[in-house]
């Protein structure tokens, strides 16, 4: 739990223990960046606690972990074609030198398999 504001704060194994609002825009910029032009692709907004991320419909997901957002972010997109041109898009970018970094590592991590979030499961609750 969070001392200054009471709330319960999840720790995201990708970025570590402690984030701070900077994280979270660099890697609401990152995932942006990666599928910005893609047919269906969301937007991802940075929250004190996590991420916002909203389809193209105007659905809203709320992520607290780097691995939830990139699974919603993934569930958006239904064509095996999109999903691949996003996969390059993403190795691309974690790999340019440019991208060094939490911009790399935020383009770069892969979703849990246990945690699917896909374009047929996910009903685009909004959580508070």
């Amino acid at each position: 739990m969070c001392g200054a504001c009471g709330r319960t704060t999840v720790a995201d194994p990708a970025l570590g223990p402690v984030r701070t609002m900077r994280q979270h825009l660099i890697v609401a910029g990152t995932i942006n960046a990666v599928c910005t032009g893609l047919p269906g692709a969301p937007k991802v907004t940075a929250l004190s606690d996590g991420w916002m991320m909203t389809g193209p419909s105007g659905v809203s997901r709320q992520c607290q972990t780097l691995e939830q957002l990139w699974s919603a972010v993934l569930g958006c997109f239904t064509a095996a074609s999109v999903l691949d041109r996003l996969r390059q898009r993403r190795h691309a970018y974690a790999a340019d030198p440019a991208n060094a970094g939490l911009p790399a590592l935020a383009a770069g991590v892969v979703p849990d398999p246990a945690y699917p979030i896909t374009a047929t499961n996910f009903q685009g609750e909004v959580h508070d």
